[in-house]
């Protein structure tokens, strides 16, 4: 479970719209830093009919197939990668690509899949901090996986020490965000909070996605723990930082739903589906749970059916859908 856990702390890292520069040319920052993986893979297609070679436009190709539902394409995806490996071995942009696909696989193919890629995950992403230090993503996720892998299979909280402890000098605020996914792992929350309210992301906007989402753990914490006035403060907080990512809308959504605020949580679901990164959310399958309880059957069973229409609708999720919709009934 703490494998299953690191590789999908990983596989959302890699993707919830990076604001450091993993790409170097074209339209793909832009798009990845919208989370607009269906117009990425729309113009990285294009792109590769015309330039069969282009590295860039594969890694976007292959990032924008992440979230899937449909395995085959996750696969076709990691080969790809695979290839810009075995041709660009000292291209970190194609280290982190495969690492962060094969994560993907790992999380579609059981234990015995995450157990067999585990290894190679981790040395991509070392290859790709190797040949690029300064590599945000790279850091950030092998950071995770230290902190999530117990020592014996590669990790351990030294290691993750050891890489925060690298970029203190020349990169402080970034420094300070690994620390506190440090003190987080380490469930001591008062001081994971304590280093995100010193972080200036005013020195370092490329921390914008790497904050984001240590605040996002940070607000699920409180959520789980139903402090539910301190996670609205910190998902208000990142909403007022970067008013266009629907992470924060999505929590917010998430909290009010716990306390059956349900017209507000819908409300909120309804937001977080017009912003950047709205497509790594399963906001229909949510709506249509919020629609449920207060009782709007019609729209409930629309919104759960959009969710099983969605090409990144993960199989829990779709297989929850179809029972409630089951559940209902007949229209």
């Amino acid at each position: 479970m703490r494998l299953l856990r690191l590789l999908l702390c990983i596989s959302l890292l890699a993707w919830q719209g990076a604001q450091a520069l993993v790409f170097t040319d074209g339209p793909w920052q832009g798009l990845l830093d919208a989370g607009r993986s269906d117009e990425m893979e729309r113009q990285a297609q294009a792109r590769l009919r015309e330039q069969p070679q282009d590295l860039q436009a594969s890694a976007a190709f292959a990032l924008s197939q992440m979230t899937l539902a449909d395995r085959k394409r996750v696969d076709a995806a990691a080969r790809l990668m695979q290839d810009c490996v075995d041709q660009h071995p000292d291209e970190a942009l194609c280290h982190y690509a495969l690492a962060s696909v094969m994560t993907m696989q790992a999380r579609n193919g059981g234990a015995m899949k995450i157990i067999s890629l585990a290894g190679p995950i981790r040395k991509h992403l070392q290859r790709a901090l190797e040949l690029k230090p300064d590599f945000i993503e790279a850091r950030s996720s092998l950071h995770q996986y230290y902190l999530l892998v117990p020592a014996f299979a590669g990790g351990g909280v030294g290691k993750a020490r050891e890489l925060e402890e690298q970029v203190r000098a020349s990169q402080p605020e970034f420094a300070k965000l690994m620390r506190a996914r440090v003190a987080g792992s380490e469930k001591n929350w008062a001081l994971a909070e304590k280093e995100l309210l010193s972080v200036r992301i005013a020195a370092d906007p490329s921390l914008l996605n790497e904050w984001r989402l240590v605040w996002g753990v940070l607000g699920k914490e409180w959520l789980d723990q139903r402090q539910y006035a301190k996670a609205i403060a910190g998902f208000e907080r990142m909403l007022k930082e970067q008013p266009r990512q629907a992470l924060a809308a999505y929590g917010l959504a998430r909290i009010y739903f716990a306390q059956e605020q349900y017209d507000e949580a819908i409300r909120q679901y309804e937001r977080a589906k017009e912003m950047d990164g709205a497509e790594d959310f399963p906001l229909d399958h949510r709506l249509g749970i919020a629609l449920q309880a207060k009782g709007d059957k019609a729209q409930a069973r629309a919104a759960f059916e959009r969710y099983l229409q969605n090409r990144r609708a993960s199989p829990s999720n779709a297989e929850d859908c179809r029972r409630r919709l089951k559940e209902m009934g007949p229209v």
